[in-house]
């Protein structure tokens, strides 16, 4: 790397994450426990392992039923994947969309889900989530929520839905965890809540029964203790920073190194060391254009390239590693991106265009400019450039013949107006050299696999039984039980919240 490159910066690092998170940590980042191992003196009616986006409210609401609650964190401070979150949110039925004149129903939201998800999303969990959902999204507003005031829409980049009933906080995730920690607050003065930051769940106690009674944590100083509980919910995450774990769960491997650093698994871990499973692996979808610092797994993610067609439609064509094109480029649907990219080797692809489309073209590798795309080649090797395409395919690593024949073939379409792949939008033939390659690879923010929950979100065995006082909500339990193989708008963020909201609300039994 010869050079400096201007958009370095861009890349996302979890090392620089994690130093700002440890620098901010105040507020609600309680101290970490003492050294004593002893068990607490009165068993916890709630402990709950991660605070994120679905045990902040599950301990909030178990609160204000009078529990005595311990969230145990593994970072300096609450707040989970929600520092990174865009906060994406549905809700059907909200006075949001009542005050704005739109008509919509839980029903027409549990039915979007099962279409736009193929029918693989779990449908007791969905039902769960939609059917209670406006209820979650009331009470955030009503708590200071500033709601995007364009919101709620039908949809952004992913498969819209069939009623505007998606929203974004105007902050993103911070918007969410700011109404979360205030709410949140009143029970720690009280002491009704107590938070260990920095401190991991390294055990599950259980009874000669099996039951689970109450969680062995590790401070930060190496310190152990036991804590005792009625009822222990594990909602500390997923694992995308966990790249062993993914291509153990999932069976693909982790290309980005752009997620929140403490997914890691851990509550996963937890509960299968005493007799819980984990499914929805299967339902593996990746995301599609990332553009990756180098090559090592995981790499940071410098840029994306997710052109939404309707908005910015592409100028240049995606072709696989033998050089051949694999998907409509023009098709107006992330989903049908992803399906494509998903059966990929290595889920890779390139985008190839010319001089005179990187002339011509809106900026489409991001918001990069024609010079900072010229600049990346010889800095980043994702970036190919050469005289021929030959010479281009073999910088690309690409099959040369595929490749020509590839680009013989699209400008044939593009001069006849008939694309073999029924693409509309060809404003130009690749034909003015130098020609450009772009590597574009697929990178996870979530992950699709979990514990296995019943419709209670007990924690379950293979047999369908339930680990008695063992529960599980959030990420933990796999985006593929709330939206299947898809990307579902808010179907990761509002069921986190809706059942850390239940459980503590309703679910849990509380000791008198």
């Amino acid at each position: 790397m010869a050079k400096a490159h201007t958009r370095a910066a861009r890349g996302i690092s979890k090392r620089s994450f994690l130093s700002a998170v440890t620098a901010g940590a105040v507020g609600l980042a309680a101290s970490a426990p003492g050294r004593a191992a002893a068990a607490d003196a009165k068993p916890w009616d709630l402990i709950v392992v991660g605070g994120g986006t679905a045990g902040l409210p599950a301990a909030i609401f178990a609160a204000q039923r009078g529990a005595r609650v311990l969230i145990v964190e593994a970072a300096g401070q609450v707040g989970g994947t929600l520092f990174l979150s865009s906060g994406q949110m549905s809700a059907a039925g909200t006075k949001l969309q009542k005050s704005k004149g739109i008509s919509d129903t839980a029903q027409s939201h549990y039915d979007d889900i099962m279409r736009i998800s193929k029918g693989t999303a779990n449908p007791d969990i969905v039902r769960l989530a939609v059917f209670n959902a406006a209820d979650t999204f009331d009470w955030l507003v009503e708590n200071g929520l500033m709601v995007h005031p364009a919101h709620p829409v039908t949809g952004t980049t992913h498969e819209p839905y069939s009623a505007a009933r998606y929203a974004w906080g105007t902050e993103g995730g911070m918007s969410i965890l700011a109404v979360l920690e205030r709410q949140l607050q009143p029970h720690i003065d009280s002491k009704k809540v107590m938070v260990l930051t920095s401190t991991e769940a390294v055990e599950l106690v259980k009874d000669a029964k099996g039951g689970v009674t109450g969680v062995v944590t590790k401070d930060e100083k190496g310190a152990f203790a036991r804590h005792a509980a009625h009822n222990v919910l594990l909602s500390a995450g997923g694992y995308a920073s966990n790249s062993q774990m993914f291509a153990e769960l999932e069976g693909a491997k982790d290309y980005s190194d752009v997620s929140y650093p403490y997914s890691q698994g851990a509550g996963i871990k937890l509960g299968v060391a005493v007799g819980g499973y984990v499914r929805g692996g299967e339902h593996h979808m990746p995301l599609f254009g990332g553009v990756m610092r180098d090559t090592g797994i995981p790499s940071p993610m410098i840029v994306t390239m997710r052109p939404w067609p309707p908005d910015n439609p592409p100028w240049g064509i995606y072709v696989n590693v033998n050089g051949k094109r694999f998907l409509r480029e023009d098709i107006p649907s992330h989903d049908a991106h992803e399906e494509a990219l998903r059966v990929q080797p290595d889920e890779r692809c390139w985008v190839v265009f010319d001089s005179e489309i990187l002339d011509k073209a809106p900026p489409f590798i991001g918001r990069w400019t024609k010079q900072e795309v010229m600049d990346a080649v010889g800095y980043y090797d994702a970036f190919a450039r050469a005289d021929t395409l030959e010479g281009l395919a073999k910088a690309a690593g690409v099959d040369a013949a595929g490749l020509a024949a590839t680009v013989a073939a699209y400008n044939a379409g593009q001069k006849a107006g008939r694309d073999a792949l029924g693409r509309v939008h060809m404003p130009l033939p690749l034909v003015r050299a130098p020609f450009y390659a772009v590597r574009l690879q697929s990178w996870v923010l979530s992950t699709f696999a979990g514990l296995a929950v019943d419709k209670d979100l007990r924690v379950i065995r293979q047999d369908g039984a339930p680990i008695p006082n063992l529960f599980a909500a959030g990420e933990l339990i796999g985006a593929g039980a709330t939206m299947g193989r898809s990307y579902c708008g808010g179907m990761l963020v509002t069921p986190a919240l809706t059942f850390g909201r239940l459980l503590g609300q309703k679910m849990l039994k509380f000791s008198a």
